[in-house]
């Protein structure tokens, strides 16, 4: 008995055979066996070798090894003389290259496979990887130009720094356009430069640098494009992106009055106070503020002129107001290791920054901004990492910008009880104390979009307790309108009070946490505010990045993150547990001094057993903690 010279009956049985022995989970397998089947019926030709069913589409080599395997069992059953089929890898050998491999391409990599490796080992080389070359107008394209044109080689420079000069060399918006949904720029490039070692990314507030082969593909892409950059062959001028540490020297306030030829002042307890005092009067009109500001101002040279007059008389005698700014924003210099810079008075400009979620409504976004601008205010509009309007400084020199010593958090009554119901207002609250503005207020809004239900009692004690307890004021208005009012009326008191001022910008290169942007920030101030006429303020860029949600969680955060880990632990119950054991480290110590696997299990329960509401752990579930943790 010999095989007929068309076995494309005996393909489709076995295909049936195959669906046939399938499960009910198997659904997908039956699809792509029910496909295979439709088609070899619908082809036309004899198909004698399994591997001739090559051609029909949905057949690949899974299914031909299969169908070979019934071949020869068939073959045995019948005493039949087993076909001797070409095997699959002389078949596959065959095969034309893929689409993405030119035939130049094929032809240079086997004359490469050739010289370099042996004729055994063909069949096992690895692909080479192809050097990574960011497309022109690209974002990575932009970020390596900016980048070799700010000289960030000896020196990092800061995210928005590259971002203001990659604009010219990107076809596309480095940073994300939330009006237009575009929530990803193409900063994001970043990323892909740091995989392949073309940038370094160092320090906190992060600074990023070219390498030795980030240096090196950027001069080539320079010379490729023909670019030229504006100022290459100039010296760099005072107001450099780039600064040598080496002479930046250590000067604290009496060192920094005797640069400047200054006299030590004698601090201002009244003024420094009154912004304080200010919120709880009436803010209704911006002219009223003003003259209670220019009072408190003429009550203060009053008591101090008879005492210091001869002081003042020398300081304008031997050191003009034009040659102090001149001098201030040239130098740098170091204080307890953290480098900073003195503003002088008159050489910034003071507006706020209003975070681009506070709108009216959704058919209003851009109400703010609007209204601010017809009272001939300056405002900025972007994503702030903490509140929702900020003051900030303006260098006029260089243009870097520093956050002042007020912030706001912006509420309406509905928004306010439901933070206090999922406890974003606690978390928001301790945010805003370790940013270490001393003047911080909970702007509400009697307005609501939706029902308060019996939250009236929760929200007067939360009140309260901001105010009392963790001194922040409060400025309360009815509508959008009225806080225009409010805002522009603080505004005027605020660009006063800094019209007087001098400010040390501190700008820090390795922060570990909120804390430590707090400590610095406490530190500057008991030794440069002491003698009153200066604040001391982080810059805008330290500002952003350390105060944000997501980076540099505390230990007791990450415990509560890992422990949420476990399925069945909620938010309240991971808090609860982690009241009690602060840290891991304190998880793991517990469940090794139990004395037996079954008082290890039920360790979670005898603690948290009793607990109210969403806190409280049940058997089951404190013997998964045990088996996530116990067992380590």
């Amino acid at each position: 008995m010999e095989l007929s010279s068309n076995l494309k009956d005996l393909y489709i049985e076995w295909l049936q055979e195959l669906v046939d022995g399938l499960t009910p989970k198997q659904e997908q397998l039956k699809i792509a066996y029910e496909k295979a089947k439709r088609n070899l019926q619908n082809a036309e030709g004899s198909f004698y070798y399994p591997t001739d069913l090559k051609k029909v589409k949905g057949i690949g080599n899974t299914i031909i090894k299969r169908l070979d395997t019934k071949l020869r069992n068939y073959c045995k059953i019948h005493h039949i003389s087993p076909v001797e089929a070409p095997s699959l890898t002389q078949t596959s050998s065959t095969r034309p290259p893929k689409r993405t491999t030119t035939a130049l391409r094929s032809i240079v990599n086997s004359c490469e496979n050739d010289k370099n490796e042996a004729p055994e080992e063909k069949g096992t080389k690895k692909r080479k990887t192809r050097k990574y070359i960011p497309k022109k107008r690209s974002g990575g394209y932009a970020i390596l130009l900016s980048l070799l044109e700010l000289n960030a080689i000896p020196r990092g420079v800061s995210k928005e720094q590259i971002i203001e000069v990659a604009g010219k060399y990107s076809d596309h918006c480095m940073t994300p356009n939330f009006s237009t949904k575009e929530f990803y720029g193409a900063w994001s490039s970043i990323a892909a430069l740091k995989k392949h070692s073309l940038v370094l990314e160092e320090g906190r507030p992060k600074r990023y640098s070219l390498t030795e082969e980030g240096v090196e593909l950027t001069k080539s892409l320079k010379t490729a494009d023909g670019i030229s950059f504006p100022k290459e062959n100039e010296e760099p001028n005072e107001y450099s992106v780039t600064r040598n540490e080496s002479s930046e020297f250590t000067a604290n306030l009496t060192d920094l009055r005797g640069e400047y030829g200054k006299e030590e002042e004698p601090c201002d307890i009244n003024n420094t106070s009154f912004m304080l005092d200010i919120t709880f009067q009436d803010l209704s009109t911006p002219q009223r503020l003003q003259n209670n500001v220019f009072k408190n101002d003429r009550l203060n040279s009053q008591t101090n002129i008879s005492s210091h007059k001869l002081e003042e008389v020398s300081d304008d005698q031997t050191v003009p107001d034009s040659a102090l700014k001149a001098k201030s924003t040239i130098k740098r210099r170091r204080y307890n290791g953290v480098s900073y810079e003195l503003w002088c008075s008159g050489d910034f400009e003071v507006f706020p920054i209003i975070d681009h979620r506070e709108i009216k409504s959704q058919s209003d976004r851009e109400f703010f901004s609007r209204a601010f601008e017809r009272k001939g205010m300056k405002s900025e509009i972007r994503q702030l990492a903490l509140g929702d309007i900020i003051w900030v400084a303006k260098n006029k020199n260089t243009g870097l910008q520093c956050v002042l010593n007020t912030i706001v958090e912006r509420k309406r009554l509905d928004d306010l009880a439901l933070s206090i119901r999922d406890n974003r207002f606690m978390e928001q609250k301790n945010r805003l104390e370790k940013s270490g503005c001393e003047h911080k207020y909970y702007l509400i809004e009697e307005t609501m979009s939706g029902n308060i239900g019996n939250m009236n009692e929760a929200l007067k004690t939360a009140l309260w307790v901001i105010l009392v307890y963790y001194k922040f004021s409060m400025i309360r208005t009815c509508n959008s309108d009225e806080t225009v009012e409010k805002i522009h009326a603080l505004h005027t008191v605020i660009s006063h009070h800094y019209s007087q001022k001098d400010l040390i910008v501190i700008f820090p290169s390795d922060l570990k946490s909120k804390d430590d942007y707090k400590k610095v920030l406490l530190q500057f101030r008991r030794e440069f505010e002491r003698k009153g006429g200066i604040e001391c303020c982080h810059n805008l860029e330290c500002f952003q990045e350390l105060m944000g949600k997501g980076d540099l969680k505390t230990v007791g955060e990450l415990t509560i993150h890992v422990l949420m880990l476990v399925k069945g632990i909620s938010l309240e119950k991971a808090v609860a547990i982690q009241e009690i054991f602060p840290t891991l480290n304190k998880i793991l110590m517990a469940y090794k001094t139990c004395s037996s696997e079954e008082e290890a299990k039920l360790l979670m329960f005898n603690v948290l057993g009793d607990a109210p509401g969403a806190k409280k752990i049940t058997k089951s579930l404190s013997e998964k903690i045990y088996d996530a943790f116990g067992k380590l």
